[in-house]
């Protein structure tokens, strides 16, 4: 267990400098639900790893020790302002940087579930959060912490993601026993639970086969719409279309390794099935695997990799952040709108009680495919996966495939006389969403509360 002496900066001066809020502050209102944003410092020496022996599909993936060196990177801490409202597990999300800077997806998905009791930390895991001086598809002004803001972050210094890893767990670590500032201000942490989206789910992929063995920090771990392979132990993400087609070699397709301790929970979307990996042996589909003891995996249909729920988040929060931005408002209207948010919850909450209880989440059937193309009903809905009331009780094509913003998937509204011909009247309309909604709610795959919320809007939907 490569862990070395890690410490939390006593100081907390989130507006230190020319901007008034830490980065990556979010958009959704904290304050009406309680809760604080706080942001801390963490340093030590962190571990590099290299690849130990060949690593194969089965994700029974061995590391080493490759190289210390010292770091001094950030966490972004929400948590209940009432402590009695703590409820024990802590979430802590590896932040995304497809687009050069920290991002925290995944509380965006998860948020309707953190803010009941949960405290949330994002770990600036990478060295483009920290370090990254422009190039992004934000735009010139969205920059990593240190050009954002030299005053107030020029003392970071990430080695480079070789180190990655090492300090993710580090964050985790010094979470259950804070050196210096507690984070936390004296919460007492049952349970750890890693997260990551995406370009971070790569790494989590990663992180659960060949470092969770070695560090045994987190108590779950979930890793939310990746594609067929890992993340590389050093840089890159080993997609093509940020890597190149040179980038760093990985494993496909990768499997999580069935000899873990805890839990792993695996969401996909419609858009990881094929579309993601580029390639088919590249492609979620090859790394498909049967559900165990110790995993879950929900293939969402009706859900796009990045959806018009997380840009409705992101993109006040990129412009409070960087101010003029490539303009996202004209894409939310045409991206896919399902209900991927909603499941993402539900899931957080079972897997909380498979971690506290021992009580394993439900299963689901994977989307249908066949030949590489995902099977459609009439009206160009995915087939199977975890259904939601917004393709079961339908007013709209949804898509995790690329029509017009790539891995956004899209949303076409079925036409009058089809939508007339489904629900002759607001109360058939009514009717069906209630059906479905019941089913995902017994399913398991929506909390009780978002089932309710869902019929309450299908009362006030135009249909």
């Amino acid at each position: 267990m490569f862990l070395h002496a890690r410490r939390f900066d006593t100081d907390n001066p989130s507006t230190t400098g020319i901007h008034g809020t830490p980065a990556t502050a979010t958009s959704v209102d904290l304050t009406a639900a309680g809760y604080l944003e706080q942001e801390f410092f963490l340093s030590g020496t962190a571990t590099a790893y290299r690849e130990d022996g060949e690593w194969g599909p089965d994700g029974r993936w061995s590391a080493t020790e490759a190289g210390q060196a010292p770091y001094r990177t950030r966490l972004l801490v929400r948590r209940p302002a009432d402590p009695e409202r703590f409820n024990g597990t802590v979430v802590v999300e590896w932040l995304n940087i497809s687009g050069g800077v920290d991002v925290d997806v995944d509380f965006g998905y998860m948020h309707s579930e953190l803010l009941q009791g949960y405290a949330w930390v994002g770990v600036s895991a990478q060295a483009a959060g920290v370090n990254s001086t422009g190039g992004s598809p934000l735009g010139p002004n969205a920059v990593g912490h240190k050009a954002w803001n030299p005053l107030r972050y020029g003392p970071l210094h990430h080695p480079g993601d070789a180190y990655s890893y090492d300090i993710f767990s580090q964050a985790g670590t010094a979470l259950r026993a804070p050196r210096g500032a507690d984070p936390l201000a004296g919460l007492d942490v049952e349970y750890l639970l890693a997260t990551g989206q995406s370009q971070s789910a790569m790494r989590m992929l990663t992180y659960a086969n060949a470092i969770q063995p070695l560090d045994e920090v987190f108590d779950g771990i979930v890793i939310h719409s990746r594609a067929g392979f890992g993340a590389p132990l050093g840089s890159g993400t080993g997609v093509p279309m940020l890597d190149g087609p040179d980038g760093p070699a990985v494993v496909s397709p990768a499997r999580i390794r069935t000899d873990l301790d805890v839990p792993v929970f695996q969401i996909v979307t419609e858009t990881e099935l094929f579309e993601l990996g580029g390639t088919p042996e590249r492609s979620f589909v090859a790394a498909r695997q049967p559900d165990t003891e110790l995993l879950r995996t929900w293939e969402i249909a009706g859900a796009a990799h990045s959806d018009a729920h997380a840009l409705r988040i992101l993109y006040p929060q990129y412009t409070a952040q960087f101010g003029t931005i490539r303009d996202l408002s004209a894409v939310i209207p045409i991206v896919n709108d399902g209900q991927q948010a909603q499941v993402v919850s539900a899931a957080l909450r079972a897997l909380r009680a498979w971690v506290a209880d021992g009580v394993a989440p439900a299963t689901a059937d994977p989307i249908e495919s066949v030949d590489g193309t995902i099977v459609r009903d009439r009206f160009g809905n995915a087939v199977g996966g975890v259904r939601t009331p917004a393709v079961d009780a339908p007013t709209a094509t949804l898509t995790g495939e690329t029509v017009q913003v790539p891995h956004n998937g899209a949303t076409v509204r079925l036409d009058a006389d089809t939508l007339a011909a489904l629900y002759p009247s607001p109360d058939d309309y009514v009717t069906a969403v209630t059906a479905a909604a019941d089913r995902a709610v017994a399913a398991g795959f929506l909390r009780f509360e978002d089932g309710r919320a869902l019929v309450a809007a299908s009362r006030t939907s135009h249909i």
